[in-house]
């Protein structure tokens, strides 16, 4: 509801300003560190040559999924193509960690026959001047996966971050080598590989969770919230359920509860109105289901709390909605949603137990029938 409602158009561009930018300044650096890994015989400059290279192949998958993610809906995928911005951030994050692999098998190669190294000060120019790069690509990257909210971006950024320590530590190794006359070559390549396989798995995890389906922000569901309940005839909310297929492509589902009185034909109108507000100032696609709730029986009212507080006491985090009583001549019906962790184990026998042995009144013959919800938001 910010700066997550870009253009897809605008989306697009940032991506491909982004990627031709790694292209190119990925491309220099390969080519300068691979010429100077083969000159000094270092297995550590040498992978961390591979790593600009498989960078420079990243920032054309880059190019490639923003292309492709603001293709338009059609008849086929009706939400959308913007999850391939995840789709090739994964194929980036896969592609590190197979580097990563290939050189920790040179290291160790290396450890096991050490070859001798050519160490100058053109190395350490060189070194010094990737380090500069780098720097300046984390602050282009970061700065336009916040403008456009990009986790493929992001984990760009947190990739030339692991560049700029691993060729920083290999800046380190060479002077230390250079000072004392050590070879230290492959143990520092498999280190630099090792951090590399290790840091591209953590990407990876995170691009996962949007593909897979994961619980939205709290700030983006608080923002919401806030905004249903602004609505004067609005009373409650729950059941709030959030699909994203992609940074600006959002489906959101809701029960808003209403005053029962109300004129049906008014109160969808009402409702109407809410979800076209959404549409056109937040770009958000929100489907309301009514729930009519009667205001003002005190007994349904005290028998709410009393169900409410009762669960309480069995755990915090239980919460009651859609609460209703239907009174019998032989039995009291006393039917409501419960909302459980999916931490937590609760049926509904569980809560129907539970809340005969603490809830008992003499005159009533209370029959409970319970909905077990899940909180997806």
């Amino acid at each position: 509801m910010t700066n997550e409602n870009i253009s897809k158009e605008k989306r697009n561009f940032y991506g491909k300003f982004c990627g031709i930018f790694g292209i190119i300044t990925n491309l220099i650096l390969g080519i300068i560190k691979l010429i100077i890994g083969i000159i000094s015989n270092s297995v550590s400059i040498l992978a961390d040559a591979s790593n600009n290279i498989s960078d420079m192949l990243s920032s054309f998958l880059t190019i490639v999924g923003f292309k492709l993610s603001s293709k338009k809906p059609d008849k086929n995928h009706p939400f959308g193509y913007e999850r391939y911005e995840y789709i090739f951030g994964v194929l980036i994050a896969v592609l590190m960690i197979i580097m990563g692999a290939v050189f920790a098998k040179e290291s160790i190669v290396k450890i096991i026959y050490p070859k001798d190294l050519v160490v100058n000060y053109i190395t350490f120019i060189v070194l010094v001047v990737s380090i500069l790069l780098k720097i300046s690509q984390m602050i282009v990257y970061l700065h336009f996966s916040k403008n456009i909210n990009s986790k493929t971006l992001k984990t760009t950024a947190l990739d030339t971050r692991n560049d700029i320590i691993t060729t920083t530590f290999i800046l380190i190794s060479m002077i230390i080598m250079k000072l004392f006359n050590i070879n230290l070559d492959g143990l520092f390549g498999l280190i630099i590989s090792l951090f590399v396989i290790f840091s591209s798995y953590k990407m990876l995890i995170e691009l996962l969770d949007p593909i897979i389906g994961i619980i939205p922000s709290k700030e983006k569901v608080d923002k919401i919230k806030k905004k249903l309940l602004s609505y004067d005839c609005v009373l409650g909310i729950h059941d709030l359920v959030i699909h994203s297929y992609g940074q600006s492509s959002e489906f959101v589902t809701v029960h808003v509860e209403i005053d029962s009185s109300l004129d049906m034909i008014n109160a969808h109108d009402m409702i109407d109105a809410i979800e076209n507000d959404f549409r056109k100032k937040y770009d958000i696609s929100l489907t309301i289901h009514m729930d009519p709730v009667l205001l003002g029986n005190k007994e349904v009212d005290k028998m709410k709390k009393k169900v409410t507080n009762t669960l309480k006491k069995l755990d915090e985090e239980l919460l009651v909605h859609d609460f209703r009583m239907i009174e019998g001549e032989i039995q009291t019906k006393i039917l409501f949603d419960c909302v459980v962790p999916f931490d937590k184990n609760y049926n509904e026998k569980d809560l129907i137990s539970f809340l005969k042995e603490n809830i008992y009144d003499k005159n009533h013959n209370y029959l409970y029938i319970i909905e077990i919800d899940r909180p997806f938001s």
